[in-house]
């Protein structure tokens, strides 16, 4: 069941309701319900079943076009998705979720090469050291899941993958030279998709915007679908909803890119770091 789905449904019915003028116990008074569970439904704890969520939205007066995206996007919700057969960190699994249905991407990394960019080998060693597990086969099934999550890049239509990365993630040798000098390659090539802009945050830019970590922001294409970030900490991630914190995300995205490295200077920097990995 996609529980990301089922999230914007109910944060579109709580919307709705809202704009609508109606409070919650007249939505239960509809449904014949507790009040307890329309919060659960908005809150995205409890599935919409077709009838109620049709009952809701006659209450509402919701416009035939939004009502169409949002039956739509309650019958994805009953969908199960690739990702529940890897092991995917609970934590993490609705982030991929939300990732695997987002039309554009912007993503700072400080330490790392972006998932979306890792090589196989790079990856398995950022698993094999990470913190959730040590156990070869469960490190397997996460590279697996984060190779599977890259196919985004060139499906049709492709996701818009726009990323700023630290060039400090460049010069740590994860897995060794070699590992590392085959990523730089992988990422130059990648970055001559038409959907991919990667820019390096130089050392020379000094201070920036966001010191203390990665983020990503994600966007659709969909009116019913919000803008959301996600942010990574040493005990985990957690998705980023509030609309002015998310606003507040890509303006840091945005400072850092104006900080960074241009696409074509960017190329001759990863170079240049290939090339010292090479003894040149």
């Amino acid at each position: 069941m996609s529980t990301a789905r089922q999230r914007q449904l109910g944060s579109w019915l709580e919307k709705l309701r809202k704009q609508s003028g109606h409070d919650v116990e007249q939505a239960a008074e509809v449904l014949g319900c507790s009040v307890s569970k329309i919060r659960h439904m908005e809150a995205g704890r409890s599935k919409a079943k077709k009838s109620e969520l049709t009952k809701l939205l006659d209450l509402y007066g919701t416009p035939d076009n939004v009502r169409a995206q949002l039956e739509a996007t309650r019958a994805e919700s009953e969908k199960r998705g690739w990702w529940e057969s890897y092991q995917v960190p609970e934590w993490f699994a609705p982030f991929v979720e939300f990732e695997s249905f987002a039309s554009e991407a912007y993503n700072f990394e400080l330490d790392l090469i972006p998932g979306l960019l890792q090589t196989e080998r790079y990856a398995y060693e950022v698993h094999r050291t990470g913190r959730y597990t040590t156990n070869p086969p469960d490190i397997t099934r996460r590279v697996e899941a984060r190779m599977a999550r890259q196919r985004r890049l060139e499906e049709t239509p492709p996701l818009q993958f726009r990323a700023v990365v630290a060039e400090s993630a460049f010069h740590r040798l994860v897995g060794g030279p070699e590992v590392m000098r085959a990523q730089i390659d992988a990422v130059i090539e990648r970055c001559q998709l038409p959907n991919v802009i990667l820019q390096v945050l130089p050392f020379e830019a000094g201070m920036h915007a966001s010191p203390s970590g990665a983020f990503i922001v994600l966007s659709y294409s969909r009116p019913d679908e919000e803008p959301l970030g996600f942010m990574d900490s040493p005990l985990g991630g957690h998705t980023v909803d509030k609309a002015e914190d998310v606003v507040a995300l890509r303006y840091v995205f945005d400072e850092l890119r104006s900080l960074a490295l241009p696409a074509p200077a960017t190329l001759d920097r990863l170079r240049t770091i290939r090339d010292t990995l090479d003894g040149k």
